[in-house]
């Protein structure tokens, strides 16, 4: 059973990632791993996300990567064409090598990403969002598993992720304090594609009577997760394809999609 959570009102950074059997060095901000020293395994967000939440994130798709640690296999069941943890800044040699160690340290060193993540957030009161993969996805029952404990341990913070994995879409279900996107929704696909695809199963759920949301992002560059929370309510969210060069402007459909996320918002502003 894990011990209760340490807080920075009574202890320092240092103790407190003693306390989980971990080696912090203050002056640098880095923690001793199996592979020698490296950063706390949670990053802070990006424009995307927003820096108030804070990422973990692996390999993405199911091909396998040249890495400093070795060839290792991306932790997602699918290599999806659009996918937008698969281009831009995530093809940069310095991105692939930042999550080659995360996967491998969750390959191999389980316990470990556990006690550290436990002991970051521990350092991060103030932090209440964590999002689970901004790339990669949940590739055993053991890693699952560490992750409910996380989430288990920190019930004012709020946990979301995705998954194209079947099996565990349900899994985040028995906490108050966490969420599990459908990454691929039956009969329809996956939660992603161009303007024209993202409406017709916008309307396909709607019509099922299922709670559906059309990411913001599509259509506002400014929009980012800490203003946004759908991820954290909805089982079905919607993604316009980004970060791939495709420009949603470019669809006919455009304004239809406008009108369809103003009219959303609006309505759950009202709720």
């Amino acid at each position: 059973m894990l011990n209760a959570i340490i807080t920075t009102k009574k202890h320092s950074k240092v103790e407190i990632y003693a306390a989980r059997g971990i080696q912090y060095d203050a002056k640098t901000d880095r923690i001793l791993s199996p592979v020698g020293w490296i950063k706390p395994l949670l990053k802070k967000g990006n424009t995307k996300t927003g820096t108030a939440v804070y990422t973990y994130s692996l390999l993405p798709t199911n091909q396998e990567f040249n890495t400093p640690y070795g060839v290792l296999k991306g932790t997602c069941p699918c290599k999806c064409i659009g996918c937008y943890a698969t281009a831009g800044r995530y093809n940069m040699p310095s991105t692939i090598n930042s999550l080659a160690l995360q996967t491998y340290l969750a390959y191999n060193h389980l316990d470990f990403v556990k006690r550290a993540i436990i002991a970051q957030l521990e350092t991060l009161p103030r932090v209440y969002e964590i999002r689970i993969h901004a790339a990669g996805d949940f590739f055993s029952d053991d890693y699952l598993n560490m992750w409910k404990e996380i989430i288990d341990l920190f019930p004012d913070k709020f946990f979301w992720s995705y998954t194209k994995v079947k099996e565990y879409e349900s899994a985040f279900d028995e906490f108050n304090n966490a969420n599990l996107v459908k990454s691929v929704i039956n009969g329809i696909g996956f939660n992603f594609g161009k303007v024209e695809y993202i409406l017709n199963a916008y309307y396909k759920l709607k019509a099922a009577g299922m709670r559906v949301y059309i990411c913001r992002c599509g259509i506002d560059p400014n929009q980012h997760c800490h203003n946004c929370h759908s991820c954290s309510k909805y089982d079905f969210v919607l993604f316009i394809e980004h970060s791939t060069g495709y420009d949603p402007k470019s669809s006919p459909r455009y304004m239809e999609l406008v009108n369809v996320i103003e009219n959303q918002d609006q309505a759950r502003a009202i709720a």
